[in-house]
């Protein structure tokens, strides 16, 4: 059942990212390069970095678990985490 429930929060991820994440100017946000950095400097295996909608969805892991974080551009804060 809780998987249910993570996959139609992923399916509705763009909406609520907007809402999350701040609305920064491509030429201010943060690489996916500098994400990726930032999330290995706090010990995650980063697999994936895109940009979706105004947050970068990324998909790591990090102490052997399955993770999908949603950070925000302007300075690559986790604002949504998700480990199965």
């Amino acid at each position: 059942m809780k998987s249910l429930v993570f996959v139609a929060a992923l399916a509705a991820a763009p909406a609520f990212a907007a809402d999350r994440c701040p609305d920064v100017p491509k030429d201010k946000a943060m690489t996916a390069e500098q994400v990726q950095a930032r999330l290995q400097s706090q010990g995650y295996d980063v697999r994936r970095v895109k940009r979706e909608g105004g947050c970068y969805e990324v998909k790591a892991r990090k102490d052997g678990k399955k993770v999908e974080i949603l950070v925000s551009p302007a300075d690559a804060a986790v604002v949504a985490e998700k480990r199965s």
